[in-house]
This record gives structure tokens, C-alpha cells and sequence, in this order.
């Protein structure tokens, strides 16, 4: 990946550019899914007011078979998407693994030294692993539900203009609220992260040397370090944990708040013989459906503050370079070589 460190665009580009096609039918399932999501409720809408009316039977069950078969072509797209998504995190993410582990063994003895095997195993693969989602959805799930959620709002302009309002009012201050929040998260998930090597390579240290750690009556000892690591651990997980769940929380709270809206305007609307009675399940039903693209927005704002704390860790894997570089321009000669030595010296390095 060469010496610079990647940034976000950087790291997409590099690791999505080779599964283009793939990339290219992720977001058509997913489109597609969006698309039959909005058109779904206009069906139930023509359903309950052709009931209410007295409509033909041949008409109610048009609607109703109409129903049933977007229903089950969003589950088929659903189970599309789930194929092209995870096909794109594995081979994505194994590709950065393989990188990456190809730049730690080009690192100095020094290096090595300094930091344990188990650690640089859960660098090399924990936090790679913690990106497959940020690889698969992210783009296409924010950029794609922030669709689903324009496409809402313009139907419900089109129905009423007070609804309309309502709810993009409410859709706006949903979004500027989890968005203040999605960076709270990033710094301690970091630090869980980091003390999640410093324990799996802890682990591995000390397995190794098990013998003697008996031999030497050190259990006690290598114990009392288990139990400080694992307390760390814990308090930066439930840290961690505490900050996302404030977007969980905000979210419930925001949906409250808008289903409420909805049926209030509904009502209100029903009330002035503005709307027909399908038009008021159309609008609560629209108002629900808000909140599953907000839910995955806030979702994928979750992931993205641990993909952050991934990234940034293994862009600091990437900054550590070879202080000996391969190379050279000497041309060896041919036949037997002599062996001199000129001012060598040896010394252990200091702790």
C-alpha cells in the first residue's frame, strides 16, 4: 500500500475498485429494495379506502396479490443484498489482512520486540474485522436510506403539505441529533480496541512460557496482571458501549416523537374531511417507515465510530517503517568473496 497512510476515501477506493460489478448489483438490490419499500404503503392505502367505499371484490384481491408479490421480491432482494454485501467484506477485508501482514513481517526485529505476537494478530485481523461492514454497507446503506427518507417526505408533501412539513421538520432534527452524536464513541471504542491486543497478546506471552512461570512460582503474579488487564478491559467496554447507546436511546426517543406527530396531524387532517381514512394509515405507516432507514443510518454511524478506531490503529501500524531498507546497486563479483570485518561491535539493547 506503499509508505502513506490511508484516509477513508482512500481505503474504499483501493479495496472497492477491484469488485466494481459486485459493488455495481449491491446497489441495485438495495435501490430496488428502497424502491418497493415506497410503493408498498400506496397499495395498502388503495386497499382500505376501496374497502371502505364498497369496492369490487376483484379489485380488493388485485390489491392484495399485488401486495403479497412486492412483499416477497423485497425479501428476495433482502437476501441479494446479504449476498453482495458479505461477498464484498470478506474479499475486501482479506485483501487489506494480506496487506497488512505483509508490511509487519517487512518491519525490523525491533519492531517485533516491542510488540507481542497475539497483539499483532488481533491488530492484523480484530481490526480489519471490525471494517467488513464499513467495507460492504456503509456508502451504499447511508447514501440509500438517506433516499428512502427524501423519498418519504416528497410522497408526503404530495398528500398534504402540513403533513409534509410536519415530518420533514421532525426527519431533519432526527438527523442533526444523531449526528452530533456519532463521534462521542470514537476515542474510548479506540481504547477498547487497543487494550483488546494488549490482552490477546498478553495471553499469548505468557502460554508460551508457561513452564516457566510454574518453575518460578510466578502464577500468582502473572494472574494479578490478568485480573488489571481484564478490569481495564471491561471499563472501556461498558465506556465504549455507553456512548453508542446514547444514539440508541436518542433514536428511540426521536421515533416516539414522530409516530405521535403523525397520528396527530392524521387525526387533525381525518377531522377537516381533508384526507380519507387510508391517507391516515398511509401517513402513520410512512412516519413507521421513517424509522428503519434513520435506525440504519444511526446504525451505520455506530459501526463507523469503531471502523474509525480500527482504521486509525491500523493507520498507525502503517506509519512504523524499516529503518533497513532493501536494496542497493553493487554488483556482485563472480567467483570466491573475501570476508573482512571493519569496526563490529555488539551491545543488548537497553530496556
Amino acid at each position: 500500500m506503499g509508505e502513506a497512510t490511508p484516509g477513508y476515501q482512500t481505503v474504499l477506493a483501493t479495496y472497492l475498485k477491484p469488485q466494481q460489478r459486485r459493488f455495481l448489483g449491491l446497489a441495485v438490490t438495495l435501490l430496488g429494495g428502497i424502491g418497493l419499500q415506497l410503493l408498498n404503503p400506496q397499495i395498502l392505502r388503495y386497499f382500505i379506502d376501496t374497502a371502505i367505499a364498497g369496492g369490487r371484490q376483484q379489485l380488493l384481491l388485485l390489491a392484495a396479490g399485488a401486495f403479497m408479490a412486492i412483499a416477497l421480491l423485497q425479501q428476495g432482494l433482502a437476501i441479494a443484498t446479504s449476498y453482495f454485501s458479505e461477498t464484498i467484506a470478506w474479499r475486501a477485508t482479506n485483501t487489506l489482512r494480506l496487506d497488512l501482514a505483509r508490511h509487519v513481517l517487512g518491519l525490523d526485529l525491533a519492531f517485533h520486540k516491542a510488540h507481542t505476537p497475539g497483539e499483532l494478530v488481533e491488530r492484523v485481523d480484530g481490526d480489519v474485522d471490525a471494517l467488513s461492514r464499513f467495507f460492504s454497507q456503509f456508502v451504499l446503506q447511508v447514501v440509500g436510506n438517506g433516499l428512502l427518507v427524501l423519498g418519504v417526505l416528497i410522497i408526503l408533501w404530495f398528500e398534504d403539505w402540513r403533513a409534509g412539513l410536519s415530518l420533514s421538520l421532525f426527519a431533519l432534527v432526527a438527523l442533526g441529533v444523531l449526528g452530533s452524536l456519532q463521534s462521542l464513541a470514537i476515542g474510548p471504542w479506540r481504547t477498547y480496541r487497543q487494550i483488546s491486543a494488549e490482552f490477546y497478546g498478553f495471553v499469548a506471552e505468557h502460554l508460551s512460557g508457561l513452564e516457566d512461570i510454574r518453575a518460578n512460582g510466578a502464577v500468582g503474579y502473572v494472574m494479578d496482571r490478568f485480573y488489571k488487564i481484564l478490569r481495564r478491559w471491561l471499563a472501556a467496554f461498558h465506556q465504549a458501549r455507553f456512548t453508542s447507546t446514547l444514539l440508541w436511546g436518542s433514536t428511540v426517543g426521536l421515533f416516539t416523537v414522530g409516530n405521535a406527530i403523525a397520528l396527530a396531524v392524521g387525526a387533525y387532517l381525518w377531522s377537516q374531511a381533508a384526507i380519507t381514512i387510508g391517507t391516515v394509515y398511509l401517513l402513520f405507516y410512512y412516519a413507521t417507515l421513517l424509522q428503519d432507514p434513520i435506525e440504519r443510518i444511526r446504525e451505520e454511524l455506530e459501526q463507523l465510530q469503531q471502523a474509525q478506531a480500527s482504521l486509525q490503529r491500523i493507520q498507525d501500524l502503517l506509519k512504523h517503517q524499516p529503518q533497513v531498507t532493501p536494496g542497493g546497486q553493487a554488483v556482485l563479483p563472480s567467483g570466491a568473496l573475501s570476508v573482512e570485518f571493519d569496526d563490529v561491535w555488539f551491545r543488548y539493547e537497553e530496556e
